[in-house]
């Protein structure tokens, strides 16, 4: 579905590509991991203004995310080393803000930790079909910008719920939801990518 919003993606990025002609775009990409640690940092502090920050960096980085990728598509200048380095941050960003849930006062630290195996399972599988000679894998319905949605809007949600006096919605918080549908679907998407990965691989062995 969010495929569906590139045509206004390239519609916000095309006149801040222009603008910012000749940046690198690893540059961008080490820039993105700024927000990224310090929206984990937001969460494990909390409270109203920690939410908000948390939403907010969360979204600044998928925001530079989203940029360095243009950049680099814009000036011809994808390669290895930028798609290996947005990988990284990519992988600390996710690591960093599930750890900051983790030990927040909104969150079991097991239902983080079944969360941060899940997101890093997809991760790892979109890449390593690629690694083993095929193309990179996408299938699944809990991809990263799916999940950094999810990530921009609970720490709302969780405002709202404490403002309407429910700190608990069915004996879970509503970042607990949020962790058991990122531990669920993404495992689920794991397992679409396995399959995807083995029958794209098999006949090349």
């Amino acid at each position: 579905m969010l495929h569906l919003l590139r045509p206004l993606k390239e519609k916000i990025y095309n006149p801040l590509g222009r603008k910012l002609k000749g940046v690198s775009p690893n540059f961008i990409t080490f820039l993105s991991l700024f927000p990224g640690l310090g929206a984990g940092v937001a969460w494990y502090f909390g409270g109203t203004v920690g939410l908000l920050l948390a939403s907010f960096l969360t979204f600044a980085n998928g925001f530079l995310d989203l940029l360095d990728g243009h950049l680099a598509r814009s000036q011809s200048a994808t390669s290895d080393l930028g798609d290996f380095l947005d990988c990284v941050v990519d992988r600390y960003t996710d690591v960093a803000i599930l750890t900051g849930i983790a030990f927040s006062a909104y969150a079991n630290p097991l239902l983080a930790h079944f969360a941060i195996v899940a997101v890093l399972l997809v991760s790892f599988l979109g890449s390593q079909s690629q690694a083993s000679g095929g193309k990179r894998v996408e299938a699944g319905i809990l991809g990263r910008a799916e999940r950094h949605i999810l990530l921009i809007v609970f720490p709302l949600v969780q405002i709202i719920s404490l403002k309407l006096g429910y700190s608990t919605w069915w004996k879970f918080t509503p970042v607990e939801w949020l962790l058991l549908v990122l531990a669920v679907f993404g495992h689920l998407t794991a397992l679409f990518r396995i399959k995807e990965g083995y029958d794209m691989l098999k006949g090349t062995n």
